[in-house]
């Protein structure tokens, strides 16, 4: 099993040490490939008054420059947004500073005001999302473009072509797997859901591999939020209560939870209803480092992934020195088990 940091780039409130968080970020990126990770990733969302990174691919060709071995990449850049020949030719670019390292993890998008900033309607997001996989692998391949769609029209080719990179989707509904299965490409999931909703979302994307002819490249990156401590006390003090307002943010905000299989989500109506010893179980992965290895065998025993890609500093903390120490305490205490 591979292993990579989703790192999230914010400054709350406003983004007034926004240099210095990125500065951070390299750090990190930096220390998680001398602690045994093997790929460091970012997110994309717009207008966060925190500055959360409206342009992954970016940051990206920075961490590429700072590293060597990792995979680089995004988890999860909105695809809709944009013309797909040019971010074709810009993860292209950044595969090849990175020797082939380029991980280019789309999705959806989900949040309307994103798409008004854009001028798009978000009832086309479908048709666009699905126009624009098709044209990035096409203009990827070396193909001579002569498109002329729904969406998009592209006419030639890009060059210089990628020379390792690949394209993942992601997707937290049914739909949302079966269109990874359709194109034949990795699938990479929330970090939100838990661990009965990822098996139904995995059997599904395998049974719509087996429909379409693609079983044999399908592939499952897992995101989870986590922490490694001494004891799930010491996580419960320490960084419970910054993840906590983060998931709680996502649970308001975010309308395709899956109900019938949240069974500690019901009855939840603000955030204090949280709580760490129900919202822990078969989600997070925290504690000591036999906990962490217990749970990543759990998951990976349901799901069968074959990349964990795991946050530990969300918005609200923790602190950089101690989402460093915990990057070197998970690639010391937790990686080796599954080496």
């Amino acid at each position: 099993m591979k292993f990579g940091v989703l790192i999230r780039p914010q400054d709350p409130p406003n983004a007034a040490n926004i240099v210095g968080r990125w500065q951070q970020v390299l750090e990190a990126a930096s220390v998680a490939e001398d602690a045994g990770f093997d790929g460091v990733f970012l997110p994309e969302h717009h207008m966060m008054a925190d500055g959360y990174p409206p342009a992954p691919v970016v940051g990206c060709a920075a961490i590429a420059a700072r590293t060597e071995r990792v995979d680089v990449g995004t988890t999860i850049s909105l695809l809709p947004f944009y013309n797909p020949v040019q971010v074709a030719e810009q993860s292209a670019l950044v595969d090849v500073i990175s020797g082939g390292r380029m991980r280019m993890g789309v999705g959806l998008g989900n949040f309307e005001p994103e798409f008004e900033l854009y001028g798009l309607d978000k009832r086309d997001q479908v048709a666009r999302f699905e126009e624009a996989i098709d044209l990035v692998l096409r203009a990827w391949s070396g193909e001579e473009l002569d498109h002329e769609g729904r969406h998009f029209r592209a006419k030639g080719a890009i060059s210089p072509r990628p020379v390792g990179a690949e394209l993942w989707l992601g997707g937290m509904s049914d739909p949302g797997v079966e269109r990874a299965a359709r194109f034949g490409l990795r699938w990479a999931t929330d970090p939100l859901h838990n661990l009965q909703v990822m098996k139904h979302w995995a059997d599904r994307y395998r049974q719509a591999g087996e429909a379409e002819g693609t079983s044999d490249k399908l592939k499952i990156a897992l995101l989870r939020d986590g922490w490694v401590a001494d004891s799930l006390d010491e996580v419960e003090r320490t960084w419970w209560p910054c993840i906590r307002s983060e998931h709680w943010f996502y649970f308001k905000q975010v309308r395709r939870w899956v109900a019938e299989m949240e069974p500690f989500l019901q009855g939840v109506t603000e955030e204090s209803d949280f709580r760490f010893e129900n919202h822990r179980i078969d989600r997070l992965i925290v504690g000591s480092p036999d906990d962490c290895i217990h749970e990543i065998n759990r998951f990976h025993e349901a799901i069968g992934m074959d990349y964990l890609i795991m946050t530990f500093r969300v918005a609200a903390g923790p602190g950089h020195e101690e989402e460093l120490a915990c990057l070197r305490r998970f690639g010391k205490d937790v990686i080796p088990a599954f080496r």
